[in-house]
């Protein structure tokens, strides 16, 4: 047990074929929740998803997962490919995220999990909108949120499903209706995600979905928070949630940080955040994503597609204490002729890249 419990997980995964016992063991909570502590204690990994952004052939449509090992001080990185699912990403805003070790990947009819140790995928409902991992109870849930509006009243339905077993439930005593409008980010057992409630759909608020006992509650926000709606940004900014609003539409010098510091009384912070205007100089376009954080709590941030001429990818690491930017190149992804003619990138003009930090490997089944 002790050698097993140090294999790779695409070992493990053969291992399972060895007997009935094997397959047990590995299959078992315990061993999966000891290699998965295991695997937190080493360097965890960013996962960067590139997708054909203007195939028109069904057929042709994957998206590739590279995974790349953080460090502090390496100035390059190199990919490894994790998995290819055959669909492509639905847009650069839609949800990518890496919670205990799956990924939620919001690609074209839908919301997908794929576990990349096990490269699992899993296609949920179409009116499924966010999934959140319960660390108490060491649970993946799906939110279905689904709107039915009549004349006189909108009428919500909310199902959750457990991953890895189980049927849609309902979920009853739901607060009062309201109108999602923004990519969700799950912090410490908690969905959070913006939305419009009242009853003409103009007060803001952030929607709360506790994953461990599936209740939902509002916390006010502030309305420069969803300004931008599908465009407004939510992250885990060490341990809490926070939004990052900038102009997202042309390129920014400085953006407002701002970090939820007491759900309960629904206190919000503010800080200005300023960087060199010379990191534009190694970015393609206008748009920037910023998929998280490090476990040092710098703010990522990356360009949302690859320049359609072979040059250098980079992503950047902001500290919001110093005000300091750092620049880290992915190595292969944009700069290598040959790999992009691989993977089919080469002639195409547009390309998404999507980020989610803070990757660990799992073997548990999806």
């Amino acid at each position: 047990m002790a050698i097993v419990s140090r294999m790779g997980a695409k070992s493990l995964m053969k291992f399972r074929c060895v007997s009935k016992i094997w397959s047990s063991i590995i299959r078992s909570r315990g061993f999966i929740d000891s290699f998965f502590s295991m695997s937190s204690k080493q360097s965890p990994r960013f996962i960067v998803a590139l997708a054909n952004g203007v195939c028109n052939e069904p057929e042709a449509k994957l998206t590739f997962f590279f995974s790349f090992g953080e460090s502090c001080s390496s100035s390059s990185l190199v990919p490894n490919l994790e998995m290819a699912i055959p669909v492509g990403l639905s847009s650069i805003r839609e949800s990518f995220a890496s919670l205990h070790g799956f990924l939620t990947v919001g690609v074209h009819g839908g919301l997908m999990v794929c576990n990349p140790s096990t490269e699992q995928v899993i296609k949920l409902h179409s009116s499924t909108r966010f999934v959140g991992y319960d660390p108490i109870e060491g649970q993946h849930k799906a939110l279905f949120v689904e709107s039915r509006v009549s004349r006189s009243s909108v009428h919500q339905d909310h199902k959750v499903l457990t991953l890895g077993g189980g049927s849609w439930r309902h979920i009853e005593g739901t607060p009062g209706p309201y109108r999602p409008i923004s990519v969700g980010v799950c912090v410490n057992g908690v969905i959070y995600y913006g939305a419009r409630n009242s009853p003409h759909f103009r007060n803001p608020v952030m929607v709360c979905f506790d994953v461990r006992t599936e209740k939902l509650s509002f916390i006010q926000a502030h309305e420069t928070l969803l300004r931008w709606g599908k465009d407004s940004i939510f992250i885990d900014y060490n341990g809490k949630l926070a939004s990052i609003v900038r102009y997202p539409y042309d390129r920014f010098n400085s953006f407002d940080l701002w970090i939820l510091e007491d759900p309960v009384k629904h206190e919000w912070s503010k800080q200005h955040c300023v960087f060199p205007s010379s990191v534009w100089d190694s970015v393609w376009g206008f748009e920037m994503s910023f998929p998280g954080t490090n476990k040092d709590g710098e703010i990522i941030m990356a360009p949302t597609s690859l320049s359609p001429e072979v040059g250098p990818f980079y992503i950047f690491y902001y500290n919001v204490k110093t005000q300091n930017v750092r620049r880290v190149r992915l190595l292969g992804i944009g700069d290598n002729k040959e790999f992009r003619r691989s993977y089919g990138f080469l002639k195409q003009r547009d390309c998404f890249v999507r980020i989610a930090p803070q990757h660990v490997h799992s073997i548990a089944s999806l």
